[in-house]
């Protein structure tokens, strides 16, 4: 009778474990972090590998999280279209929060894999948010400078070389004495990215490691990927203000493998002044 009883309530404890590890309504997470390159808070939406995954008609619950925080800026870092499912809904995203906030915009290697590419970024164009090729850009908020650039996924690039000197010849295009941020969907060059000047570097691709555990700090499983995962999902200081944020994404239901303790992400970032 003991016995029986232990064994029903290690079942119990297993199915609660596996249900609360397959859980996967949006997690909204934020970061606060500092720069004294700042002189006002500076409010960032980054949203990656959504890979036109449903979140309401017209995405509208992460529009709505993304009006709640009235960014400055709207980061989409690559995948947010998916080369199997339709793209409806992702252009209606687009449309919905480039018509309100300062979006822009790099290719991740699914875009590249769709076949559709130069309509994709035609889309993207017409909603009004920017496509960021190998290109720098300098936008001014409030009273500060803020220089963004962006790369294209390495599948659009050729090789990682290619990828490399974009991102070297970026930063020296930049007056880095202003806030300076790298856009960019792969996570296995962020200590390289970090090399050169930026004051923070994005990343995404692999969906947060897929399979995490609580007590792990990174994930333990990504497709095809080999050997130790790094820069799976979080934030990742450098020092002297500069960071690495990468992203857990957003797909659900593209996935073929399920996410386990991994909840998809929108992450929202204020930089503050330093004191």
């Amino acid at each position: 009778m003991r016995l029986r009883w232990i064994i029903r309530i290690i079942l119990v404890a297993f199915l609660a474990f596996l249900i609360s590890g397959l859980d996967c309504r949006l997690k909204v997470t934020n970061y606060e972090i500092e720069s004294g390159k700042l002189s006002s808070d500076l409010k960032i939406v980054l949203v990656s590998d959504l890979h036109s995954c449903w979140y309401g008609k017209g995405e509208s619950r992460l529009v709505s999280h993304i009006d709640n925080f009235r960014p400055d800026l709207v980061f989409l870092i690559g995948d947010i279209y998916d080369d199997e499912r339709p793209m409806d809904i992702t252009t209606e995203f687009f449309n919905n929060i480039a018509s309100r906030y300062s979006c822009w915009y790099v290719v991740g290697n699914h875009e590249v894999k769709s076949g559709n590419l130069d309509t994709i970024k035609t889309m993207v164009r017409n909603s009004g948010a920017r496509v960021l090729d190998n290109r720098k850009a300098s936008v001014v908020i409030r009273n500060d400078t803020v220089n963004i650039c962006g790369v294209p996924d390495v599948t659009e690039m050729l090789t990682w070389d290619c990828v490399k000197r974009a991102v070297d010849s970026l930063s020296r295009l930049c007056d880095t004495s202003k806030y300076t941020i790298l856009l960019h969907h792969r996570p296995e060059l962020v200590e390289t990215n970090m090399e050169s000047p930026y004051d923070m570097v994005t990343a995404g691709h692999y969906h947060g490691g897929q399979f995490r555990l609580p007590w792990m700090k990174e994930g333990i499983y990504a497709p095809d990927q080999t050997g130790e995962l790094k820069y799976t999902g979080g934030l990742y200081p450098f020092g002297n203000d500069r960071y690495a944020v990468v992203s857990r994404g957003l797909s659900r239901e593209s996935t073929r493998v399920p996410r386990f303790f991994n909840r998809p992400e929108l992450i929202l970032i204020t930089v503050h002044p330093k004191k």
